[in-house]
C-alpha cells in the first residue's frame, strides 16, 4: 500500500513538474503582451466610460429651439471637409447633445459635430488619429496590422493554456503533497494562485470574446460559420460588398455576425412588396413623394419604424447602395444586446428591403453580440467595474508570475533564471489530452506548440 501510494505521489509530481514547464514556457511568451493588452484596455475603458472614444463629450444649449434638419446638419459638416464624402449620420440622442457626422477622404475618416439647433460645426476629428483609436490599433493588432492579428491569435490561445494549466497544476500539486517553501515566494504563489483561480472564468471569457474577432480563427471558422445568411431575405438584390465595407476607419461598428454578410442592393424599377413583409415608404401616402429618399425621409422612417433615442444611419455610397439604419451594442447605441436592429431601406423607393434583429442571429452571433458589448464595457458601470477588475487581474499575474520566476532561480546563479527543459510525457497523461484538444481547437496554437516541441527537439537536447 505504501509503496502504491508513493508511486501515485512520484506521478504527480512529475505530471506536476511537466505542467509547470508548459506553464513557464507560455507565460515567458505571453507576458509582454498581455500586459500590453491590459494597459491599453484601460485606456479604452477611459475614453468609453469617462470621457468618448472622440474625447471630451460636447454639449449644446437648446433654449427651446427646434433643431434643424439632418439634410441642413449634413451640409454644414461637409462645408468643412470639401471632397470628402458623407458616409454615416448619428441624430442627437438628447436635447443637449450634438449631432454626429462620419465623413471620408482618402485612407482618412472624420467625425463632425454639429449643433442641432444653428449648424454651427463645434469639432472635427479625424477618427483614426485620436489615443483612443491609438490604444485599439495596440489591443487589436499591436500597429502590425495582419502579422499583429496573427501574434495575438497565438497570444491568446497560449494564455487560455496558462490559465487551464493553473489549476491543473494546482491540483497535482496539492496530490503530490510538495515541501514547504520560504514564506516570501509561499506567500507570492498563494497571491498568484488565488488571482488566477478567482479570475479564470472571466478571463477566458475576454479571451475567448477576442479571438473571435481575429482574422485566421474568427474570421475563416467561427465567424464565417455564424454570420447572418442573406438567403433569409428571400429573393432580393444583393450588393457586390458585405457589411465590413460600413467599419470605417479603426474601430468597427457593424455587428459581428452580419460583416461577412452580402448588403441588400437598391433597384430602380423593383418592388420589393412580394417578399418584404412590411415594405414602409419613406413618404406616406403621397405615391408622387416616393422619388423624393433622402436622409431626412429616411431619419423620419428611422423614428416612425421605433428607433431612438441612440441610432445611426449610413448613408448609400453609389447608385446601387441603401440606406442602413442601426442600433447596437458594438456601437454603444443598444444598452442591451436584445434591442439590436439594421433596417435597410431602398435608396430609390424609400421602401424596407431588409431587416435583422437580434432575434435572426445564430446561437455564436447572439453570444458574441452579448460578448462584445461586455468586451468593451458598453454595458453600464458594472461593466466597467468588471473590465477594470479583469485588466487589473492581468497585471498582478503578469507581475507575480515574473517576480515567482525570479525568487525560484538558484542563489549565485546568472540574473535570468535558466528556462527548464520539457519533460517527456506519457501519451495517456491529462496534460498530453488538454495539450492536443487546445491545439486542434485553437490551430494557430496549435502550431506554436509543435514549433516549439520541434525546435526543442533541434536546439534544446544538444544544451542539456
Amino acid at each position: 500500500m505504501a509503496t502504491s501510494a508513493n508511486t501515485r505521489s512520484a506521478n504527480n509530481a512529475q505530471q506536476y513538474r511537466a505542467t509547470w514547464r508548459w506553464h513557464f514556457f507560455a507565460g515567458v511568451i505571453v507576458v509582454p503582451f498581455l500586459l500590453v493588452l491590459a494597459i491599453t484596455g484601460l485606456v479604452m475603458v477611459y475614453y468609453t466610460s469617462v470621457q468618448t472614444p472622440l474625447g471630451e463629450g460636447l454639449v449644446v444649449d437648446a433654449q427651446g429651439q427646434e433643431s434643424t434638419s439632418p439634410m441642413q446638419q449634413m451640409a454644414a459638416a461637409s462645408a468643412v471637409l470639401p471632397g470628402a464624402t458623407v458616409t454615416q449620420y448619428i441624430p442627437a440622442p438628447t436635447q443637449s447633445s450634438t449631432a454626429q457626422f462620419e465623413l471620408t477622404r482618402a485612407e482618412d475618416a472624420y467625425a463632425v459635430d454639429v449643433d442641432p439647433y444653428t449648424n454651427k460645426v463645434l469639432r472635427v476629428v479625424d477618427k483614426n488619429r485620436t489615443p483612443y483609436a491609438l490604444a485599439h490599433r495596440i489591443h487589436g493588432s499591436l500597429l502590425l496590422e495582419d502579422v499583429g492579428d496573427v501574434v495575438l491569435e497565438v497570444v491568446a490561445g497560449l494564455a487560455l493554456l496558462l490559465i487551464v494549466t493553473g489549476p491543473y497544476m494546482w491540483l497535482r500539486r496539492r496530490q503530490a503533497a510538495p515541501a514547504q517553501e520560504s514564506s516570501r515566494r509561499g506567500i507570492w504563489r498563494r497571491w498568484h494562485l488565488l488571482t488566477g483561480l478567482y479570475s479564470a472564468v472571466l478571463l477566458c471569457f475576454f479571451l475567448l470574446s477576442g479571438l473571435a474577432w481575429t482574422n485566421i480563427w474568427g474570421g475563416k471558422f467561427v465567424q464565417a460559420w455564424s454570420s447572418f445568411p442573406a438567403e433569409k431575405w428571400g429573393p432580393l438584390s444583393l450588393s457586390g460588398v458585405n457589411h465590413a465595407a460600413m467599419n470605417h476607419g479603426v474601430v468597427k461598428e457593424v455587428p459581428w455576425g452580419l460583416e461577412q454578410t452580402p448588403l441588400p442592393a437598391s433597384n430602380a424599377h423593383a418592388h420589393h412588396a412580394d417578399h418584404v413583409g412590411h415594405v414602409q415608404p419613406a413618404n406616406h401616402g403621397d405615391e408622387d413623394a416616393r422619388a423624393v429618399v433622402n436622409l431626412d425621409t429616411v431619419d423620419a422612417l428611422a423614428r416612425d419604424i421605433g428607433f431612438g433615442p441612440r441610432y445611426r444611419i449610413n448613408l448609400p455610397q453609389d447608385a446601387d447602395g441603401v440606406y442602413t439604419i442601426s442600433t447596437t451594442t458594438m456601437t454603444g447605441d443598444a444598452d442591451v444586446p436584445g434591442d439590436e436592429r439594421t433596417v435597410h431601406v431602398d435608396r430609390h423607393s424609400g421602401e424596407i428591403v431588409a431587416e435583422v434583429g437580434f432575434a435572426d442571429y445564430s446561437l455564436m452571433a447572439k453570444s458574441m453580440a452579448v460578448g462584445i458589448g461586455v468586451h468593451q464595457a458598453n454595458m453600464g458601470w458594472w461593466n466597467i467595474a468588471m473590465n477594470v477588475l479583469a485588466c487589473a487581474a492581468v497585471i498582478f499575474l503578469c507581475v507575480s508570475g515574473t517576480l515567482l520566476w525570479w525568487l525560484r532561480r538558484p542563489a549565485g546563479s546568472q540574473p535570468l533564471p535558466v528556462a527548464p527543459r520539457i519533460a517527456g510525457l506519457p501519451l495517456r497523461s491529462g496534460l498530453t489530452v488538454l495539450l492536443v484538444v487546445m491545439g486542434i481547437a485553437f490551430p494557430l496554437l496549435g502550431a506554436a506548440l509543435l514549433v516549439g516541441l520541434l525546435m526543442y527537439a533541434l536546439f534544446g537536447r544538444a544544451q542539456t
